[in-house]
Formats: C-alpha cells, sequence, structure tokens
C-alpha cells in the first residue's frame, strides 16, 4: 500500500506494478533548474536506497527504460501530473515548482512501494497556495543551520512553500547586543544561507520580527526599558516565563520607540528575498494601561494600536515589502483592515479544536489577503496534544477554503521555555501540510496516522496510542513550571483546586499503561530521523513525570516526593544531550534551572 503525505488529488490505479530494478535512467529537462536537478538527486538515492542501483542522469535519447522530468516554463500552478506506465515513469509539472512537488510524490511511492512500482496516474494541485509552517525559535529554543536546513528537507518533501521563523529577541542584532545576550541568536549569515537553501526547494522564508508587543527582552534591558508602555523598572525584575508570555508592549507615542523599530527593520530585512515581512504586532497586552492610559480612554485602545501598526507598515512598504500582521488585535473592529495599505495581510490564528473562535467570515469581507492559522499545538507541554492539533487544523482549514484564505501558515510556537523537543512537531507540521494541500483527504484522519506512522517512524499504530496518551493527561507543564514563577505561581493552585489525588493517580497508571504499548512500536521502528524515537520516548516519560510532580505537590509526602525530585534530576541530565542535537545552548539553561526549582521544592515537601 502506498504511503503519501499529501494525499494527492486524483490518483488511478490500474492494478498492474512492474519492477522497480527495471527503470535505468533518470530524463532531465533541458536547462535543468537548480532545484529540480538537486530533487532528482534525492529522487535517485531514494531509488538506490530501494533497488541498491544508480539511475543513470541525462536528457534524452539514452537507452533503456527511463523516468522523464519536464515542466511548462509559463506555467503559474503548483500542480503537476504523474504517469506510470509500461515500466516507465514520466512527471510534467505545471511549473518548475509543479515538477518539484510530483518528485516528492514520486519519492514517497519509491519508499512504500516494496520494490514494485504500480500502474497508475495521478493529477495533483494544492488547495492553498501558500502552505506554510510558523516556527518559534525566540521562546529559548535556537535551532542550528543544520536544524534548519533538515526542517526546510522536511517541509519541501511535504510540499510546504512558506517557512517563517518568530523572533522577538533571537537574531544578532550588530547594535543591540542587550536585546540579544545570553540567547545564542541567529545570525545574519546563518539567514542569508537558508534564505538560498529554501529558494532552492521552492519554500518562502518569509522574515517575522516582533515590533510591537512581546518586546519583553529588549524591555528589560537597562538601555531599553523606558520604552515600555508600563511604567516599571524591568531590568530589576526576575525573569518570567509567565512575564515573558504576558508582557511587555512598547510605547508606541515615545518616537524613540518608531526609531528602534526602524533601525531593527532595516538591518533585518535586507538578508531575505521574500517580498514579504511579517510585523507580528499580536498581544500588545499592556497598551494604554500604562503611559497612554489617558489617550485609550479618550480614543480607545484600537486607534493607538493601529495608528502605531500603519507606522510600522510604512518602514516595511519603504523598502519594497507587503506587510503580515497577526490581526488578533485589530479583530476587535475588522473594519479598520479597510484602512491600511492595499495587499497587507491580515494573520488570522486559532488555536481551539472547533476553530470557531475567529469569526472568519466577517474578516473575509473586509479583505481578501489573509492566511488562517492554526497550530501543532506543543507549546506548554512536553508532548504534542494531538487531540487539539489535529481537529484545529482540519476544522480551519475547512474555513480557509470555504471563505477565500490565501494561505495556511502552521504555528508551532514554544510558550513556557520551548520544551518540547522537535521531532514531536512532526505530527502537526505534516497534517497542516496535508490539509493545507488536500483538505478533502485530510478528514481520513485514520488513513492519515497511518501513512504517517509508517513514513515518519516506520511502525504502525502509533498515533492511536499516542491519541490516548492525551486523553488520559491531566496535568500539563505549564501547571508545573508556573509553581515556581517568580510572577504567577497563583496559578498553579487554581489549576490543581480542580483534580483530586484519585484522578491524578488513575492518569499516571493510565500513561504509564500506554507508554509500556509505545515502547513496544519503537522497538521495532525505522524512523526517518533517527533522533526522533529518542526525542518522542523523552516527550512521554516526561509527561508521565509531571503528572508525578504534581501528585507530589499535592499529597506532600516526603519520601515519595524526594523520589520524585531525583527521578526530575536524572531526566534533565538525559534533556540536555538531546536538546543540544537540534538547538543552540540558547536558552537550555532557563529549563534546567526551572526543573531544579521544581526538585527543590520537592526535596522540601513534608516538612
Amino acid at each position: 500500500m502506498l504511503h503519501l503525505i499529501p494525499t494527492p488529488k486524483k490518483l488511478s490505479d490500474t492494478g498492474k506494478s512492474f519492477p522497480l530494478y527495471e527503470l535505468e535512467n533518470l530524463l532531465l529537462p533541458a536547462g535543468t533548474p537548480v532545484s529540480i536537478l538537486q530533487s532528482a538527486v534525492n529522487l535517485a538515492d531514494d531509488f538506490e536506497k530501494v533497488t541498491t542501483r544508480r539511475l543513470r542522469f541525462g536528457y534524452s535519447g539514452l537507452p533503456g527504460k527511463s523516468i522523464r522530468l519536464s515542466f511548462k516554463a509559463d506555467g503559474k500552478t503548483d500542480g503537476y501530473t504523474l504517469k506510470s506506465a509500461d515500466g516507465e515513469i514520466e512527471i510534467l509539472g505545471d511549473s518548475e515548482a509543479g515538477l518539484f512537488y510530483g518528485i516528492q510524490t514520486l519519492r514517497q511511492i519509491f519508499i512504500s512501494c516494496d520494490n514494485f512500482c504500480p500502474e497508475l496516474t495521478i493529477n495533483d494541485e494544492p488547495d492553498f497556495p501558500v502552505r506554510g509552517f510558523y516556527h518559534d525559535i525566540t521562546r529559548g529554543a535556537v535551532p542550528t543551520l543544520e536544524s534548519l536546513f533538515r526542517l526546510a528537507d522536511k517541509m519541501a518533501y511535504y510540499k510546504l512553500n512558506q517557512l517563517q521563523l518568530y523572533i522577538e529577541h533571537t537574531f544578532a542584532f550588530a547594535r543591540h547586543c542587550d536585546i540579544w545576550e545570553g540567547g545564542d541568536p541567529i545570525t545574519a549569515e546563518e539567514i542569508i544561507r537558508l534564505d538560498h537553501y529554501c529558494r532552492e526547494r521552492h519554500i518562502d522564508l518569509v522574515p517575522s520580527l516582533s515590533t510591537f508587543g512581546h518586546f519583553y527582552m529588549a524591555l528589560r534591558s537597562k538601555r531599553k526599558e523606558e520604552l515600555n508602555e508600563l511604567d516599571i523598572k524591568a531590568s530589576e525584575l526576575p525573569f518570567s516565563f509567565y512575564g515573558r508570555m504576558a508582557h511587555y508592549t512598547l510605547n508606541c507615542s515615545d518616537p524613540r520607540s518608531l526609531a528602534l523599530v526602524e533601525e531593527m527593520l532595516q538591518e533585518f530585512m535586507p538578508l531575505f528575498t521574500s517580498k514579504y515581512f511579517n510585523i507580528c504586532c499580536d498581544e500588545t497586552f499592556d497598551l494604554g494601561k500604562g503611559k497612554n492610559a489617558g489617550t485609550a480612554e479618550k480614543y480607545g485602545t484600537e486607534k493607538l494600536y493601529v495608528d502605531f501598526l500603519k507606522k510600522i507598515i510604512a518602514i516595511v512598504e519603504k523598502a519594497g515589502r507587503t506587510a503580515m500582521f497577526w490581526g488578533d488585535i485589530i479583530a476587535t473592529q475588522p473594519e479598520l483592515i479597510k484602512t491600511l495599505p492595499p495587499g497587507t495581510i491580515a494573520l488570522e490564528w486559532d488555536y481551539g479544536a472547533e476553530a470557531n473562535y475567529r469569526d472568519t467570515a466577517t474578516l473575509a469581507k473586509t479583505t481578501e489577503n489573509f492566511y488562517i492559522c492554526p497550530g501543532t499545538t506543543v507549546w506548554n507541554c512536553w508532548n504534542a496534544d494531538i487531540n487539539v492539533c489535529q481537529p484545529n487544523i482540519l476544522n480551519y482549514a475547512r474555513k480557509g477554503k470555504l471563505y477565500g484564505a490565501k494561505g495556511l501558515l502552521n504555528t508551532n510556537w514554544g510558550d513556557m521555555g520551548n520544551v518540547n523537543l522537535f521531532a514531536n512537531s512532526l505530527y502537526g507540521l505534516a497534517y497542516g501540510a496535508q490539509a493545507s494541500w488536500n483538505c478533502d483527504a485530510a478528514e481520513n484522519v485514520a488513513q492519515f496516522d497511518e501513512d504517517f506512522d509508517r513514513m515518519e517512524f516506520g511502525c504502525s499504530g502509533l498515533s492511536e496510542l499516542w491519541r490516548q496518551f492525551d486523553e488520559a493527561k491531566v496535568i500539563r507543564w505549564k501547571m508545573i513550571q508556573n509553581f515556581v514563577d517568580p510572577e504567577f505561581n497563583s496559578y498553579q493552585q487554581e489549576n490543581f483546586d480542580a483534580l483530586t489525588i484519585g484522578q491524578v493517580k488513575d492518569a499516571i497508571s493510565k500513561l504509564e499503561d500506554i507508554f509500556a504499548l509505545v515502547m513496544k512500536k519503537f522497538a521495532g521502528a525505522v524512523p526517518a530521523d533517527p533522533l526522533a524515537v529518542k526525542e518522542s520516548v523523552f516527550g512521554f516519560e516526561m509527561a508521565i513525570l509531571m503528572h508525578k510532580t504534581g501528585l507530589s505537590f499535592m499529597e506532600n509526602e516526603r519520601q515519595a516526593a524526594w523520589e520524585t525530585a531525583d527521578a526530575l534530576r536524572k531526566l534533565e541530565q538525559r534533556y540536555s544531550p538531546l536538546w543540544h542535537n537540534r538547538f543552540k545552548p540558547s536558552e537550555y539553561y532557563r529549563n534546567r534551572e526551572v526543573l531544579l526549582k521544581i526538585a527543590h521544592k520537592l526535596d522540601a515537601a513534608g516538612r
């Protein structure tokens, strides 16, 4: 059985097949573009893995059976046709990108067809022109350049064509070292190299920089704290994961705020070849609650917001870029979108399973330029909650198709330390690719789960156990982290008040039973990425340990609490090398500090 992600729109199979090893040639189009040559090499590599034989590269006139690649030079869409018959294969792309995506499909066919290629015809094209992945590299985990290259490869394999890296402070600004100190930021060289790497894989690397809200790390600098909307000495306050999510917002009435943003944009923008720029401008929680309280009372926070938003957009447009921004603030008065420059793209996000929090219909009436943005649901937890992720992506994709969204941008946030290791984001990444390319096929969740399990882990039935595990969880990472957060530890007690000791014990028992079955699956797994199993296992283990930690706090029994504390210390030792496989040291030290603070708090139990 073929396992293909995303599922092609139209596939007709004759029921016949032929041995792959009969193929001898890989015929390239004249004047082969770099992206097609690289993809053809990947195709030949996959062919060799399956057959142990290397295809002969050429352009035409070679003896023997062939794979023929071609594309329409004037094509505009990402579609393609793939035909396999009489012992030969032909891929015709509606464009260069279309041929590129057709090659990805053939690569997947080779891997899953057991040495015999089915005779079939595929006619395929995507539902959404833009199929994106939004990767948070600011909440603690800054990937190495090699990890970003592998992410681009994975995206290309699944036919995603836009990547955005969320940055608040994790870029090495030449004039603002105080913003990024201690964060091992991504550098200009790395961005330039990644931009070229992405373009060769038909991925638009769109810059994304926080320019209004979520200015927490910059406004904690002694040099810049005066630009905070709130009249506080942020540099003198202890670091808080909760605070980083809830604060801070720039004082939009201070001309120095706009000058800072402009200077940051002028250094950052030229590194990217994309014609777009995401200025973010979301969750301006503090706006009008401090230095601009009087203006907000007189004119409303919406005016404060839109006036500053327009100024930032003007900087971006002056540089010849089209601005994107998160639409959560302006959503309260969507008619204000009409006052923005034409072409500005609103990013509407909704992370609930039903995707019914946002009124997409109203947004669609005010602008044709918008994306819908679901999420992988990996934030605030050690392993993704796919029981929320999957329906959220599917339901939002349906709304996006219904109301004419230009793109689906799937978000991979890292709230509360970005503790989630990357393998746990793979399900959401792949399902986002499925839903943005073929929304109708995404409704067959059982088939997708089987395809995903086979393609990513080389086993069957893993996703179903993952779902059962998610259903059994009652404690999330944020509930434990907040126990030692200097700014918001009262939230912790409110969460645990809703649970009983019996409920937590029952959850632990179920989670451990399911985890034992997961380990049996992994015992025979052949993952596409060798790190994936290690990262996934660790995520399951930490999710269980969070429940044991919560139980220890609830019971307050010394010996059990000490055992849990030591288990935390041991898992932290395993966590460190797993983290550093894909990430720079970045802010691992903060996660270690939180885990050890929790262990120390457990050491004091029963006293």
